[in-house]
């Protein structure tokens, strides 16, 4: 019996350390899928440079052509998505201190034989407006529009003014108070002399 149980026990024992090599390798398998994953991950990295995104004027008078400018001084291309029929960039107004999301849409019409995706290469621009967008800046307001491109961690955006037709041309004026003192008139009786007068009656009797 205590044979048996000798035999027995080495084969238990042959067994876990069978198993703990099995588990061992499993895990080093694992290991060796996640520092593959993540040198792949760490390959990824922002090419230098900027993105420059510029309007044609920083003030314009509300239904005036908004024209824009988007460069690409990255070392690599970048693709720009087309949101049609919804506005070509994030849009904001500035509103109670801070700036709030607005959105506009143009007619579907507008979309078709467009790309959905844009490629600009590197020292390239491309040229846009905000004409299929009327409702997008129909209100006097300062605003913001931020392009979004892949590979690159900033955030490229333009801040310009539209103002109503009244306004355009007026400069900006700070109203003080001005007090202009009021003179009034004071009215003084002339008085002839009674020495003369006397002297005027004695000479006639």
């Amino acid at each position: 019996m205590k044979n048996i149980s000798a035999h027995q026990y080495s084969s238990k024992i042959k067994r876990l350390f069978s198993w703990i090599i099995i588990y061992i390798l499993i895990f080093g398998i694992f290991l060796f899928i996640i520092y593959e994953q993540s040198k792949k991950v760490n390959t990824y990295q922002f090419a230098p440079g900027t993105i420059q995104l510029s309007v044609s004027k920083t003030k314009y008078v509300v239904g005036q052509t908004i024209s824009y400018t988007l460069k690409n001084e990255l070392t690599v291309p970048i693709v720009v998505i087309n949101h049609c029929p919804s506005e070509p960039f994030h849009t904001y107004q500035w509103t109670n201190f801070n700036w709030v999301r607005i959105h506009d849409k143009t007619n579907p019409k507008n979309c078709l034989n467009t790309p959905k995706e844009q490629k600009i290469l590197e020292n390239k621009t491309i040229t846009g407006n905000f004409n299929n967008f009327p409702n997008l800046f129909s209100k006097p307001g300062i605003y913001r529009i931020v392009a979004y491109a892949d590979n690159y961690d900033g955030l490229a955006y333009a801040d310009f003014e539209v103002v109503d037709k009244a306004s355009s041309n007026i400069p900006i004026i700070i109203y003080k108070p001005v007090y202009t003192p009021v003179y009034t008139p004071v009215y003084v009786p002339v008085q002839s002399s009674g020495g003369d007068g006397g002297g005027g009656g004695g000479g006639d009797n």
